[in-house]
């Protein structure tokens, strides 16, 4: 089964080398085309993409066959971050996932309304139909993911942060804070 590229990036970035960057549409041929694999979902900001998200994404891994990675869109994280974040836009963050080893297809998130913030990961549920759903320990409202997950039979992995203490703590609020001390 062949899965073709988004539309929107053939179109707009000429410049754009996409390794596995799928559409809503394509989700369900993913979960096809992996019939019998252990499939991972995941999704976050991933600004300043760095070494802690690196390790994340191999944890992750570590508990499935295929990885499949959400990014949010700048304005659904502008509401839930400090100003000025995210950094980078989405396109530049989704390119920035598209390229990591662990990751075998990345999306970018559908935009969820303020009043079920968790909309868009039920749509990535009902047509990607994950085996695990994977988050970190300090993800908002984790009783609310473990209900979100329970109609749609996924397992709910909570991972615990962690970091070599080479990496000094690593985190994007860190860094953005040594680049403004500097």
């Amino acid at each position: 089964m062949h899965l073709k590229s988004s539309n929107l990036y053939n179109r707009k970035f000429t410049w754009y080398s996409r390794r596995m960057i799928v559409t809503i549409g394509e989700l369900a041929a993913i979960r096809k085309r992996h019939e019998g694999q252990r499939i991972a979902f995941c999704s976050g900001v991933f600004d300043l993409t760095h070494a802690g998200h690196v390790l994340f994404f191999e944890d992750c891994k570590k508990n499935a066959d295929i990885l499949v990675v959400g990014v949010s869109r700048g304005a659904s994280v502008a509401k839930r971050k400090e100003t000025g974040r995210p950094v980078m836009n989405h396109h530049l963050r989704l390119k920035m996932v598209d390229s990591l080893k662990p990751v075998d297809y990345c999306i970018l998130n559908e935009p969820s309304p303020p009043d079920d913030p968790f909309a868009g990961t039920k749509q990535m549920f009902q047509t990607l139909q994950p085996d695990i759903y994977v988050v970190n320990e300090d993800a908002f409202d984790l009783a609310a993911r473990e209900a979100l997950v329970k109609p749609y039979g996924v397992k709910l992995l909570v991972l615990k942060r962690w970091c070599p203490e080479e990496f000094e703590g690593v985190s994007t609020t860190k860094l953005i804070e040594k680049i403004k001390q500097s």
